[in-house]
């Protein structure tokens, strides 16, 4: 087990916190009058099963805290999150209650939830977790859209901060082969967060996180005659790295992860196209915000290593664009960080099925969170996305072998609304640099950027 210490966790860009106001005492916490707050004991006692996506909850117990709510509430389960209350159905000592994700606005009036802050020690998801069917924990390797992935994490030599990961994904589809490999190393991993709430809005938003690393990545494509494409192009890759923190019994989920975007374009019933490329990262992004304005954190740097000329077998026009979103650094608050929370204090609760048998008689009043793709729910970022593409002309073309290869290193971050109760979303270039290749240098072989 992989255990990272409070210094990597404790990292802050002193300077600019403090160009801010301080914040409230963290144990000064104050809940908004719709808050119902249950403390943790009687919590993991009373609640005796959760649905599969987190949405319907059913606690046993005679609490009057519990068995009085109404729609409109905001139940606080200490330690394991908050959830707004839709709806209940109760049945003799048993009652059944409709959620979905509450922002921190819905039921703090007063208070600071800052990081670092004395929490359990954080660790990377085990081998006995991710071999589990619990909704909730993600698996590191499986099958989603035709997509076979893998992936795994373990502590680097050069200390207990320092993550190597790596993953492969692939297709094998009627008429194309595909795959694609990256191995990354994080080192330093940790982040800085505070969001300071007054009057049930939010005054102040901090999150930094150092991203100093590597990412090598190889592809490979080969058409085995007639082929419709590839299909679902995208694919979210489990988390390398994920742990639940938590402040003022509020647990917030910290992940590390990658997503990738791989669309080839051959033509030829017969095509076989591979190359790769390595950057370095260095430095640390984020952004610091109040009620009024914000500002980036624009710490971050990249290089490319280098970039494999590409080996194709293609007579004909041909091309790939792949996107590589890794690695991805997140502090979240909402139905997955509630799910893990359950997870590991609980776990029972997610396999009995029995909170999902109530969603018949919740449905009227029942309405869940909507998920996107690549999308951090109700949280914070700092990323880095690497942008690449090749476009081969073949033997056969006009102009016959010309190649050109981009390669754009483009860091970002932001913060979902949920997270903060706040409208709208928030997000920050953080660095952007594009390089380009064209193979022979002359004017009938270039092409323009895609």
């Amino acid at each position: 087990m992989i255990r990272v210490t409070q210094r990597s966790c404790w990292f802050v860009a002193s300077a600019l916190v403090a160009s801010l106001p301080g914040p409230a005492s963290p144990q000064s916490v104050q809940w908004t009058k719709n808050a119902i707050v249950i403390d943790g004991n009687t919590a993991q006692s009373a609640l005796t099963s959760v649905s599969a996506d987190g949405h319907v909850l059913v606690f046993n117990t005679s609490d009057v805290r519990i068995t009085g709510l109404t729609a409109g509430q905001v139940l606080v389960l200490q330690d394991l999150g908050a959830r707004r209350v839709l709806g209940t159905v109760r049945q003799g000592p048993v009652t059944a209650v409709a959620t979905n994700a509450a922002a921190l606005t819905d039921f703090i009036q007063e208070g600071a939830i800052q990081f670092p802050n004395k929490s359990k020690d954080p660790s990377i998801l085990d081998q006995q977790d991710t071999t589990s069917s619990i909704p909730g924990v993600d698996h590191l390797s499986g099958l989603v859209g035709d997509w076979e992935y893998e992936a795994k994490a373990e502590t680097a030599d050069s200390g207990p901060n320092d993550i190597k990961y790596s993953f492969k994904a692939s297709k094998h589809i009627s008429g194309l082969d595909a795959v694609i490999n990256g191995k990354g190393m994080l080192t330093d991993s940790g982040f800085s967060f505070m969001a300071d709430i007054h009057g049930a809005k939010l005054q102040k938003l901090y999150f930094t996180a150092p991203i100093e690393g590597s990412l090598k990545v190889d592809w490979a494509v080969e058409t085995k005659g007639t082929n419709s494409g590839i299909g679902e192009r995208r694919l979210r890759l489990p988390s390398f790295f994920k742990e639940i923190f938590v402040a003022n019994h509020i647990p917030f989920l910290y992940e590390i992860n990658a997503n990738l975007i791989f669309i080839p374009g051959l033509g030829g019933k017969h095509d076989a196209v591979s190359g790769g490329f390595e950057v370095t990262y260095s430095g640390h992004g984020g952004f610091a915000a109040t009620d009024k304005d914000s500002s980036p954190v624009k710490e971050m740097k990249a290089s490319a290593n280098s970039v494999d000329k590409v080996t194709t077998s293609a007579l004909a026009a041909h091309g790939v664009v792949l996107a590589m979103n890794a690695p991805k650094i997140a502090l979240s608050f909402g139905t997955t960080s509630f799910m893990e929370a359950v997870h590991s204090s609980k776990p029972a609760v997610l396999k009995n099925g029995v909170a999902d048998r109530y969603e018949a008689q919740l449905a009227n009043v029942l309405t869940k969170d909507s998920e996107e793709l690549f999308r951090t729910e109700g949280g914070a970022y700092v990323q880095w996305v690497n942008e690449y593409d090749y476009a081969g002309s073949g033997p056969m073309s006009i102009v016959p072998n010309c190649a050109t290869t981009h390669l754009n290193l483009i860091a970002s971050g932001g913060f979902d609304a949920k997270l903060l109760g706040i409208p709208g979303k928030g997000s920050f270039d953080l660095f952007h640099s594009e390089s380009s290749k064209t193979e022979p240098d002359i004017g009938g072989c270039r092409v323009d950027k895609k």
